[in-house]
């Protein structure tokens, strides 16, 4: 029924790029799989677009990937500090992303908003991150504060909590303090150093967390070892810094021996032969510094390791400046498994390094390949993430071979098939009769449409049918109300440009009804149009309750309609409101305007009236109901049998998906 509207999708701001038009494009046909590369190419030419940044947050939202989204949010809050849509919404992902403390943080300052509305919503989430967290500090305090002797290993644990809950109410100086009892009665433990170095850090103690770091670098685990590294960069620490460290554990028999061969390269072998002294203090099995002590003594000239007593992994030389080095065979890691690894806990880089290890030792592995791809793509490097997922589309395994040729083709933008559907049943008490209204449509790539990227090729197959399938006292021609048919076509639609797009399509109606005679069995259907839309504050699929606006404009062509163009002009405002995590409702008004070329009644009126849009936590995603209320004026009363107004009850459910 061409008298009532669709849902449509609201954009954000239209960049002048045509990476950023093709996204806007597919995010109108809800393909937010394609939508989502489409902006990242076109905010890697316009990065500064703070409208782009948030319109594929909210593309990345409907795909799932909620933690790229928060980072997409946080990119719009920085490009545009007054967008408090934007920071709302990168606050509430941040704490669902496991960032409490930028979740906090966010809402601190956003509870001292202007803004009624935003100072309201801040504040209670404010309250419901802190107040926990409050709770959690008074309580663990007041437990040590009870206890008899509070550094004793058994509450170890409690310090432990209470440092955790400090650091994420940034309360800093008092998560510093407790990181530090618990280093004290477990000093082996290489992780609370990377922990209090970054407390310190924050709290502007540099020197203090280098020192932290640098004890870390030289730990037995390895993994503590490679992120403090990491931490510290590549400048080589200064003496002072190991001296410092070495205050931390005065038993690090690594990092002693390391200060005591910089002190000989530095030719200080006083404080070097001290150092080897008291190395030897704490290990006195230790060979390398007793033989190192004896050439500084003059008792070691030069000595070859012995492979009857020296240790199996390690091997000793003496170099010609006369310093004693050590060799050792560590085992060997497994670096697919570190990469994979690495890759599921989010340590892009680390997957990186050890994943291409892992294709240097093993080049025909495809899964690796993959995996490289996926890794390059999460660290936002997609100029490096597309050769390997084509390398990787053309394994033989059909698993991989598969995921990677849809990832490169998605990282691309090729356009790609895929097919949309829609349905929407609707009751009008206007008419006393139910419709139903549907659509399956199939994108087809063809050669010369992805090379100009203008147009897009589909065939398409339309449901338009109602219960009565008649119409009372013959006040309109039957299709006006429902085609009762089913129309197989094929159409071309435009790119978007500027919350524009176009289409025409042609096909073929069949009639589903044998006791209809106005039509024949199946009759030529031609018809196109132009659309605009868009949208404004916090819409149906927003995180954030508020006022809203959308409108939406259709000019539609119909050839069965006796060759008559028809005009839609629709409006909707209101205020949304949140309903748990994923539900929400809208209280609106409606204003409607239709009109149509050849000035015939039942096509020219004006509505309006309130109304109601639900999205239940028990729909899929794309459904929501709809209830109106409207009151309709003719606006051209020539040759209409009816009365010169109405009233309409509308009741509507929308569903749509795209794969």
């Amino acid at each position: 029924m061409v008298l009532l509207s669709i849902g449509r999708i609201t954009f954000g701001q239209t960049p002048g790029t045509a990476e950023l038009t093709d996204a806007y494009k597919a995010l109108a046909a809800k393909d937010y799989t394609q939508a989502v590369p489409l902006f990242r190419k076109g905010l890697a030419l316009q990065p500064s677009n703070a409208g782009g940044h948030k319109d594929l947050a909210y593309a990345l939202l409907k795909t799932g990937e909620n933690a790229e989204a928060r980072d997409e949010f946080e990119a719009a809050v920085k490009l545009n500090t007054k967008d408090e849509i934007a920071a709302l919404e990168y606050a509430f992902l941040a704490y669902e992303t496991k960032k409490p403390v930028e979740a906090r943080r966010t809402f601190d300052r956003l509870r001292h908003s202007a803004n009624p509305a935003t100072r309201a919503t801040a504040e209670q989430a404010f309250q419901n991150v802190d107040r926990p967290l409050a709770d959690g500090v008074a309580r663990w305090q007041e437990a040590l504060r009870k206890a008899a002797n509070p550094d004793d290993l058994s509450f170890y644990s409690a310090h432990w909590e209470l440092a955790e809950l400090a650091e994420l109410r940034e309360d800093y100086v008092l998560a510093a303090q407790q990181y530090a009892i618990c280093r004290k009665l477990k000093p082996k433990l290489g992780e609370l150093l990377l922990l209090e170095a970054g407390v310190l850090r924050k709290l502007n103690r540099l020197e203090e967390a280098n020192a932290e770091l640098l004890l870390a670098s030289r730990s037995s685990d390895s993994r503590t070892a490679e992120l403090a590294l990491e931490q510290l960069g590549s400048r080589y620490p200064y003496p002072y810094e190991f001296v410092e460290a070495l205050k931390l554990d005065q038993s690090n028999v690594t990092l002693r021996r390391e200060l005591a061969y910089l002190y000989l390269a530095m030719h200080k072998e006083s404080e070097a032969r001290t150092e080897f002294e008291r190395l030897l203090q704490f290990s006195p099995a230790d060979r390398l510094a007793r033989e190192q002590l004896e050439l500084m003594n003059g008792g070691l000239k030069q000595r070859a390791p012995p492979s009857d007593t020296a240790a199996p992994s390690t091997s000793l030389t003496t170099t010609p400046n006369g310093l004693v080095q050590s060799s050792s065979s560590q085992p060997k890691v497994d670096a697919r498994a570190m990469g994979v690894k690495s890759l599921a806990m989010g340590y892009y880089n680390d997957a990186i390094k050890y994943l291409r290890q892992a294709h240097e030792q093993s080049p025909d592995d495809a899964e690796v390949m993959l995996k490289l791809g996926y890794a390059y793509n999460m660290a936002k490097n997609d100029q490096e993430a597309i050769p390997w997922f084509d390398h990787a589309r053309h394994s033989g395994d059909t698993f991989v071979a598969v995921e990677a040729a849809k990832a490169f083709h998605n990282l691309r933008g090729d356009t790609l098939p895929q097919t949309t559907v829609w349905l929407l049943p609707m009751y009008s008490s206007r008419w006393q009769d139910a419709f139903t209204y549907g659509q399956i449509k199939r994108t087809v790539p063809l050669p010369w449409a992805s090379a100009n990227r203008v147009f897009s090729f589909y065939v398409s197959t339309r449901f338009i049918g109602d219960v009565k399938s008649s119409v009372p006292n013959g006040i309109a021609a039957p299709q006006y109300l429902s085609e009762s048919s089913v129309i197989l076509g094929a159409g071309i639609a435009t790119k978007t440009w500027h919350h524009l797009t176009g289409w025409v399509e042609a096909g073929e109606a069949f009639k589903y009804l044998p006791f209809r005679h106005d039509i024949g069995i199946a009759i030529p259907d031609y018809r196109g149009g132009i659309n605009f839309a868009k949208g404004f504050g916090s819409l149906l699929g927003s995180n954030v309750p508020g006022l809203f606006y959308e409108t939406t404009g259709d000019a539609i062509y119909v050839n069965r309609f006796d060759k008559d163009w028809l005009f839609y002009s629709q409006h909707r405002a209101g205020r949304t409101f949140r309903v748990g995590e994923n539900s929400a409702f809208q209280l609106l008004l409606n204003a409607n305007l239709t009109q149509d070329a050849k000035a015939q009644y039942w096509a020219n009126t004006v509505e309006f009236g309130p109304g109601i849009k639900i999205k239940a936590p028990f729909l899929p995603p794309g459904t929501f109901f709809s209830t109106d209320f409207l009151h309709g004026v003719y606006t051209n009363n020539d040759y209409n049998p009816r009365r010169p107004n109405y009233n309409d009850l509308r009741v509507s459910f929308w569903y749509a998906f795209t794969k």
